[in-house]
C-alpha cells in the first residue's frame, strides 16, 4: 500500500450518529475515530500529493486548493447536519492515528467546551454589497472665483463625508439587529471582489452563530432588512447554514475558496 498520512475535518463528541459520509479529499472513505469523549473525522491521503510539502507549495494556488477545500467542507456540512462540530484547520495531518488522538486528549478540554458552546447551533453567513454609485464631484463647477470653487468643493466633501457616515451606521444598525437574534455574531474584514465573487464593493462581512429555534425568526428578520435596504442601494446577501468556522478556536480562512 501507498504511504499515506491521517487527515482530520472535524471533532464531534464520541457516539453520535452521523450516518454514512460523502467522499473525502481525493475520494478517499471517511470514517470516525474514537479517542475517549471526542472523535475525530477522518481519512487517509496519500503522502504523494498531500504530504506537508505539497499543502506549502499549494498555500496560495487556488486551482489545487478549491476543490480540496471544497471536499473538507462537504464533509463538515455533513456532520453538521447532524450534530455539532468543531472544524478543523485545512490540513490538520496527521502521521498516525495515535498522534491524532495524543492531540484531542491533550485538547479534550476546550474542545469539549466549544462543542458544549455551539451544541444547537447553525452558522449563518451575511454579506452587504453597496450596488450605488458614490455621487462625483460637481469640481465646483460653474464657481467663477478661487473663492467660489473652494466653498464648493468644502461643501461637496463635507457632503460625501456625511453620506458615507450614514452609510456606516446603517451597516452598523444592520449587524447589531442581526446579532440581537443570534447566540453569538461577529464581523470580518470585507472581501475583496476575487473572494466575494462580486464587482460590488462588500460593506459587511458577519458571521452569526444561531440556535436552530431561532433560525425562522433570523431569517425572517434577514429578509425584512434585504428588502428595506434596496432603496438606499444596498444587496443583503444570506447564506448557510454552515458548520461554525468562525465560533470555534480551530476556524481557518481557507474555505472561503468554496463558501461565498
Amino acid at each position: 500500500m501507498d504511504e499515506t498520512i491521517v487527515h482530520a475535518y472535524g471533532v464531534v463528541a464520541a457516539n453520535e450518529p452521523l450516518g454514512r459520509f460523502p467522499p473525502g479529499i481525493a475520494d478517499t472513505r471517511v470514517w470516525v475515530f474514537d479517542a475517549e469523549r471526542l472523535a475525530a473525522i477522518v481519512s487517509l491521503l496519500p503522502v504523494e500529493g498531500f504530504g506537508a510539502r505539497e499543502w506549502e507549495q499549494n498555500a496560495e494556488n487556488l486551482r489545487w486548493l478549491a476543490p480540496v477545500a471544497r471536499r473538507h467542507h462537504e464533509v463538515l456540512q455533513h456532520a453538521s447536519a447532524n450534530v455539532a462540530v468543531v472544524p478543523l484547520r485545512l490540513p490538520s495531518l496527521y502521521g498516525s492515528v495515535e498522534s491524532l488522538a495524543d492531540t484531542l486528549r491533550s485538547a479534550s478540554d476546550r474542545l469539549e467546551h466549544e462543542l458544549y458552546r455551539i451544541q444547537g447551533k447553525r452558522e449563518w453567513a451575511v454579506k452587504v454589497y453597496r450596488t450605488a454609485k458614490e455621487e462625483s464631484s460637481t469640481g465646483g463647477a460653474g464657481s467663477t472665483t478661487g473663492r467660489d470653487y473652494l466653498l464648493a468643493r468644502s461643501r461637496d466633501l463635507s457632503s460625501r463625508s456625511k453620506a458615507r457616515e450614514q452609510l456606516q451606521n446603517q451597516v452598523r444598525e444592520i449587524h447589531d439587529a442581526l446579532g440581537d437574534v443570534s447566540a453569538e455574531h461577529l464581523r470580518s474584514r470585507p472581501q475583496d471582489a476575487a473572494l466575494s465573487g462580486r464587482k460590488e464593493q462588500m460593506l459587511l462581512n458577519g458571521a452569526y452563530l444561531v440556535s436552530h429555534a431561532d433560525e425562522v425568526r433570523f431569517l425572517g428578520l434577514a429578509a425584512e432588512i434585504a428588502d428595506s435596504s434596496l432603496p438606499s442601494g444596498l444587496l443583503v446577501e444570506v447564506s448557510g447554514p454552515w458548520p461554525a468556522y468562525n465560533f470555534t478556536g480551530e476556524a481557518e480562512a481557507t474555505t472561503t475558496a468554496v463558501i461565498r
